[in-house]
């Protein structure tokens, strides 16, 4: 979960309060002109005074909160999409890359239509759109990761050990413990391609939803550019965003860290594996905008 943001840091650094402590710092060069370091004091006392004010009073109004918990919002959400591009550029996945900026233009258009004041699209349901987009980088991104443990031969090492684990619990002549300590041994691995099995499916479900989100996107858009002072606006907008929400029962289903572990836990304390962390974090995400 995101961590809530300083109410009044915020104040400090908005626009406006900004904008008053740049005219009071001209008005009390302004005042010393005729009354000198007095009269420079005097509007510097005010104006502090004023500023102490406003920042008991202001960062606690629940319209100010609202305006800061979205900039807070907006700021997560460009750090987020900087690092997503990064990483994809990094996989090279050009496609991702061409689906996203298109979806991404399509967002900047429907701002402007949710400017127009005739217009029953309101920035708010531009705003889940756009959060949207950058889900669909991070499920990118997981299946980039997917790919690569995909190809990589580790399952076809633990078919070997499993293999030979059986072979070696032909032998008749294995003590009771040591034959407790391979079943032990085949049963890690057997689950291990259970698990590997489960994530093939799942693997198969991202695929899809990564196809077909920029069409659905699509058809939002179009729903929108056809009809955009439509009464029924509100209604068909929150039909097509519940089917673009499958993100998050998608990145629920690569929730679990050992879903990505190949190699059996050699001691109860072993780590998470990384992957498993980013679909965690990319679960999160959306949810806490649910």
């Amino acid at each position: 979960m995101d961590k809530q943001p300083s109410y009044l840091g915020a104040f400090i650094r908005h626009p406006y309060n900004r904008v008053a402590l740049l005219a009071t710092g001209c008005a009390a060069i302004f005042a010393s002109i005729p009354f000198g370091w007095p009269g420079m004091a005097l509007v510097a006392v005010l104006g502090l005074g004023t500023e102490v004010l406003a920042a008991l009073g202001i960062p606690e109004l629940p319209s100010f909160k609202a305006w800061a918990d979205r900039e807070h919002h907006h700021q997560l959400r460009a750090e987020r999409r900087l690092r997503l591009l990064a990483e994809l550029s990094d996989y090279g996945d050009a496609r991702a890359l061409a689906s996203y900026e298109q979806m991404y233009r399509r967002v900047q258009s429907l701002y402007q239509t949710a400017g127009d004041a005739r217009s029953t699209l309101t920035r708010d349901d531009v705003e889940k759109l756009e959060d949207l987009t950058v889900d669909y980088l991070g499920l990118c991104v997981v299946n980039q990761s997917l790919r690569q443990r995909r190809d990589a031969p580790s399952e076809e090492g633990v078919i070997k050990r499993i293999a030979s684990l059986q072979g070696q619990l032909l032998n008749k002549s294995l003590t009771s413990d040591e034959e407790r300590q391979l079943r032990s041994a085949l049963a890690e691995y057997t689950e291990v391609m259970n698990r590997s099995r489960r994530l093939a499916t799942r693997r198969s479900t991202l695929e899809a939803t990564l196809i077909s989100m920029p069409d659905k996107m699509e058809e939002v858009y179009q729903l929108v550019i056809t009809a955009p002072y439509s009464s029924e606006m509100g209604g068909k907008l929150e039909e097509s965003l519940a089917r673009l929400r499958i993100a998050e029962e998608v990145a629920a289903e690569f929730d679990t860290a050992e879903s990505f572990d190949f190699t059996p836990p050699r001691t109860p304390s072993a780590s998470p594996a990384t992957l498993g962390q980013a679909a965690r974090q990319a679960a999160q995400s959306v949810k806490s905008r649910s």
